[in-house]
């Protein structure tokens, strides 16, 4: 149920009264940014080839012990974990998922406190529809 315009003036006053008698404290309640490099996204691409590696120098790791052969299992054990690296460059920051807005999506400007639970307040009330 939304709020009405008399609770949401009441909430801005006391907002703005909050901030002007105890600044820090009201930093504190206001919700962090999210930070961009708290996130991370991975490459498919980067996954399976890499992971496509791994085994193949899993493969050769083995073939090497059954063999006796020291350097093909030396080999094996580099291709693997060539691999492994591979993958772990397909890790890039960014927003994880679908649910993230991009910057272009977001509504520019301060706003204020009220400004966005009006928002979130909104986007629950689509999303239940």
């Amino acid at each position: 149920m939304p709020l009405s315009e008399y609770e949401r003036k009441m909430l801005e006053e006391l907002e703005a009264q909050l901030a002007d008698e105890d600044p820090k404290f009201a930093d504190t309640l206001k919700p962090e940014p999210p930070a961009a490099d708290s996130s991370m996204r991975m490459s498919i691409r980067h996954l399976v080839l890499g992971l496509l590696v791994a085994v193949v120098g899993i493969a050769v790791l083995v073939g090497g012990i059954a063999l006796e052969l020291v350097i093909v299992g030396v080999l094996g054990v580099i291709v693997m974990f060539g691999g492994f690296w591979y993958i772990s460059e397909g890790f890039r920051p960014g927003p994880m998922g679908q649910n993230h807005q991009s910057k272009q999506q977001r509504p520019s400007g301060g706003g204020g406190f009220m400004s966005r639970q009006a928002e979130q307040w909104q986007r629950r009330k689509d999303d239940r529809r």
